[in-house]
């Protein structure tokens, strides 16, 4: 087994450490909720956003965080919820909704709160989210991210009060992400009234393996003491072995 084997047999027994990185999450905690649209309704009967990736693509994300509410059911039933990515009808702030290509589409289960009108967070990852953490999202391109035909009643967390033309700055982005718009029933910047433009709860990003420091340490002092002595039963010139 050669030093490189070696070095690959060392890593998978150690394993990696993962760098979780959250491209787009709100500023502020939500101060209310709203119903779904409609129950098992299509995909234009929605709250989602639309952002545009960073530059250093391709991405794919890897979790996501959304803020719920129990709404008026009470029994905790099992609730599925669609989860899709689609391309976005424009790549403007406030005008952009989601558009007729569909590039992945999941649909996630989970158990309510025993009680009415109780916020709790759905967090998802890849294992929930198989197709839309496949699907590899292009550098310097505009999405929609959308969420629609829940099977009970539910409310979605959002933070209400902002001016119009200013929700996109009460998200916080990194690697380059950015929020373009925030929509109800795929209408363009989402209003709950005329002077409130709210943010959804909406968080995502990705993960990246990454060596943990022992590691690192340990797997450099390994390789060098592969190469040393992989040098000393190297013969020197002139003889034979």
């Amino acid at each position: 087994m050669n030093h490189l084997s070696l070095a690959a047999s060392f890593l998978f027994l150690t394993g990696p450490a993962f760098a979780v990185t959250t491209w787009v999450t709100p500023s502020d905690p939500a101060n209310s909720n709203a119903n779904f649209p409609a129950i098992n309704g299509t995909y234009t009967q929605n709250f989602g956003i639309v952002f545009k990736t960073g530059s250093a693509g391709p991405f794919s994300m890897d979790w996501l965080t959304l803020g719920l509410n129990s709404s008026s059911v009470t029994s905790g039933p099992t609730v599925s919820l669609k989860v899709a990515l689609r391309d976005a009808t424009s790549s403007t702030a406030y005008s952009g909704v989601a558009g007729s290509t569909e590039y992945a589409l999941d649909t996630v289960s989970f158990t309510l709160p025993g009680t009415t009108a109780t916020n709790f967070n759905l967090e998802l990852d890849f294992a929930d989210l198989p197709n839309v953490s496949a699907y590899e999202l292009l550098a310097n391109t505009a999405y929609a991210l959308l969420f629609y035909a829940p099977s009970h009643s539910i409310g979605f967390q959002r933070r209400t009060g902002h001016a119009n033309g200013t929700t996109n700055n009460y998200y916080t982005t990194t690697e380059g992400f950015a929020v373009l718009d925030t929509f109800r029933n795929n209408s363009a910047n989402y209003q709950n009234n005329t002077t409130s433009f709210p943010s959804l709860a909406i968080s995502f990003g990705g993960t990246s393996a990454v060596p943990e420091p022992g590691q690192s340490v340990a797997l450099t002092a390994f390789l060098a003491s592969s190469l040393l002595l992989r040098a000393r039963r190297r013969p020197l010139p002139g003889r034979s072995h």
